[in-house]
């Protein structure tokens, strides 16, 4: 008969109650042993190895697999509960002449976006895919090194985002960010038109967010801004998650692309300014922008210490459209809260330098073209104090 092993060593207790000890065995030296099933249907089970290694990489798979199901059956949590409350009331709100969706319907379409997000890739990525394509395709040098000059500067602003996160709104502020010509926009948006039209053949996306905006006129493009009474109501309605970012765009003008670079060490509530850094900035230099009485009462309530000031584009994307709905804003003018502040700024505070510096423009053309005289004095007061107290009114 074989010898009982003398091996001895250190027992390893894994995740889900898994444990890897030694044994003494005529044969083996490793045992792993792991419980399944509830209360009165629990089975013990027990597994034996000639090596300690081979013990734990089976441990491990066991244990992460214990610990999958474990969750997927775990008791419905307080948060979770909440969560199918707010469903039931959201859908509640809806008009008679809507289709009730069910909690399912909100599963699946979550399920769907998720698996867009899982075959996505980064408009990094996508631009080099593209212009890579271009090249096999022999297209001139001189065409792809323009398409690359323009496609760099999108880049230099979304080039980390998933290419599905991007909306039309984000592609829309950013055109208009560009602060250049009709024609030169229409040249940059024509360009994002060629990448999404590529992303969507390689399924990185489902729709091209970029098709549906409107080629720039030559006399160029209405700025629409928010009522007073709509940015109090849409502030009111906003959530925790989205209201720092909605109020520093309306008080504080800052840029689409910005406010997704924003941290909260960058915004200094003692000395009163918001710091746009260099390398964030959209035109690569440094700029403080006051933080005003009205600004700062959205913001205390809300302020951290360091992190993300905005959420992720798909929390903000959907939290926004809540806010909308609850605030009766059916029409959401283009670049709404820039636009917005840039309005009253001026009508208020009729100082166009100022306001060109806090919004990183390099001189007050841009201001005098599109936002003089669009507002009232008395009601540009009216919006300067603006502040929860009074937000609802």
């Amino acid at each position: 008969m074989r010898k009982t092993s003398t091996r001895k060593g250190k027992p390893e207790n894994l995740a889900a109650g898994v444990r890897v000890s030694p044994v003494e065995h005529p044969r083996y030296s490793w045992r792993l042993s792991y419980t399944t099933g509830e209360s009165e249907s629990k089975r013990r089970h027990q597994r034996y190895f000639l090596s300690k290694a081979e013990a734990l990489e089976v441990g491990r798979e066991k244990a992460h697999e214990l610990t999958q199901v474990g969750r997927l059956h775990s008791e419905i949590t307080d948060a979770e509960r909440r969560a199918v409350l707010d469903f039931r009331e959201m859908v509640d709100k809806l008009p008679k002449s809507v289709a009730r969706p069910s909690l399912a319907d909100a599963v699946s379409c979550l399920k769907d976006s998720l698996r867009l997000r899982n075959k996505s890739q980064t408009v990094q990525l996508t631009v080099d895919d593209y212009l890579k394509g271009l090249q096999r395709k022999q297209v001139s040098p001189e065409y792809i090194t323009t398409i690359a000059a323009r496609l760099d500067r999108f880049i230099g602003d979304y080039g980390d985002w998933l290419a599905c996160d991007v909306s039309t709104d984000i592609v829309a502020d950013w055109l208009d960010d560009l602060e250049l010509s009709a024609t030169s926009i229409n040249h940059f948006r024509a360009a994002l038109i060629q990448l999404y039209n590529h992303a969507l053949q390689r399924d990185v996306v489902e729709k091209n967010p970029v098709s549906s905006i409107p080629k720039r006129k030559s006399q160029g493009v209405e700025v629409g801004i928010l009522t007073v009474e709509q940015a109090r109501k849409l502030l009111k309605n906003a959530s925790p998650e989205i209201l720092p970012g909605i109020a520093l765009g309306l008080f504080a003008g800052i840029r689409r692309a910005e406010l997704n670079r924003l941290d909260w060490n960058e915004i200094d509530m003692e000395q009163g300014y918001v710091e746009i850094k260099a390398r964030k900035s959209k035109t690569a230099a440094r700029r403080l922008i006051p933080i005003r009485a009205n600004l700062k009462a959205w913001l205390i309530p809300l302020a951290q210490e360091s992190g993300s000031v905005m959420p992720t584009e798909m929390i903000w994307r959907n939290r926004l459209s809540d806010a909308m709905g609850k605030a009766l804003i059916k029409d959401w003018p283009h670049n709404a809260l820039r636009h917005s502040f840039a309005s009253y700024h001026l009508a208020h505070f009729k100082d166009a330098g100022a306001l060109a510096l806090e919004m990183g423009h390099g001189s007050t053309k841009m201001i005098f073209e599109h936002y003089r005289a669009l507002v009232p004095a008395v009601t540009a007061k009216r919006y300067w104090e603006t502040t929860p107290d009074v937000s609802d009114s």
